[in-house]
């Protein structure tokens, strides 16, 4: 979400309660990466990542809901952990709680945060639905199919 939403409270909150636990995150936080010192070492911010990449083994992936990132991340069978900031983002993220494979935040406190990783981590109901959405989106036909004639 770096290259979207620029709230250093909400990345500081993630920070804070995601620094004593067992999970290793990773932050892409566009050009505002270097105001982050002296992080533990289960957290590692960059610039950006290759988001294909990182979602390929990812267990959650906290998003804004864009179409693009939703939808990789769904492909990849991750759950998401939805923070809409557009009314297009938010119709995303209504959809995707609708399906069962994310959880909305409610707020950016670091309670919240925690609460709904940890919700979206430990019931499996959000992970199956994932895979049911990949599966939808890759027996589809892709391009070929979506082609004009």
């Amino acid at each position: 979400m770096g290259t979207v939403n620029k709230n250093k409270e909400f990345y500081l909150n993630c920070v804070d309660a995601l620094k004593t636990t067992d999970y290793q995150v990773i932050i892409s936080l566009g050009n505002s990466y270097h105001h982050f010192k002296n992080l533990p070492d289960n957290i590692q911010v960059y610039e950006s990542v290759d988001q294909m990449a990182v979602l390929s083994i990812s267990d959650a992936f906290i998003t804004h809901c864009g179409m693009n990132s939703a939808s990789e991340g769904l492909y990849f069978e991750v759950p998401l952990i939805l923070f809409p900031q557009t009314p297009e983002q938010g119709a995303m993220a209504n959809r995707v709680e609708e399906l069962g494979a994310g959880f909305k935040l409610k707020s950016i406190g670091k309670e919240e945060i925690l609460r709904a990783i940890n919700e979206v981590l430990n019931n499996p109901l959000y992970k199956e639905n994932a895979v049911r959405i990949s599966k939808s989106f890759k027996s589809c036909g892709g391009a070929k199919e979506a082609r004009f004639f």
